[in-house]
């Protein structure tokens, strides 16, 4: 299920008036951790959430891979522990810890498996990684997670 997170950041540049494919994937720095979230703490992660994997291709679409119709789930185990469901899973495998590590919050499973990386970068926005981002170049190539708003779809 988690093997399915989303990766990717658009970002283009136009110099000098023109747009070209070397110049258009520029990697990006590190973004800012946005500060009013503790990012081992599971409740701000709990809600219904749109996914997307934007292109790094100029002219090519984002790829949606959960829209608010039918989110992505996180769940607040308790504290420190969330529970993930993709659009159409009914009940999450197990819980994963949360553990602060550089700005962001290490997703454990506690059965095994893949870890992931969160980076929260707004109130409710946060970009999520196959694993912490070793380089600059890493940054530039997150899943975006935005929360959907309760009532909306």
């Amino acid at each position: 299920m988690m093997q399915h997170a989303f990766r990717g950041l658009v970002v283009t540049a136009a110099l000098a008036g023109s747009l070209t494919a070397a110049n258009a994937l520029m990697p990006l720095a590190k973004p800012a951790a946005f500060p009013d979230i503790d990012p081992g703490n599971a409740a701000p992660f709990a809600g219904a959430w749109a996914v997307t994997v934007p292109t790094m291709e100029v002219g090519i679409p984002d790829t949606v891979l959960a829209r608010c119709e039918l989110p992505v789930r996180i769940e607040a185990a308790d504290a420190t522990h969330i529970f993930y469901l993709g659009p159409r899973d009914q009940e999450a495998d197990a819980a994963m810890a949360l553990r602060e590590l550089n700005g962001g919050a290490l997703w454990e499973p506690i059965a095994g498996g893949p870890n992931f990386f969160a980076f929260w970068v707004g109130h409710d926005l946060f970009y999520l990684y196959d694993e912490v981002p070793p380089d600059d170049a890493g940054w530039g190539r997150p899943y975006v997670y935005v929360r959907c708003l309760q009532g909306a779809s």
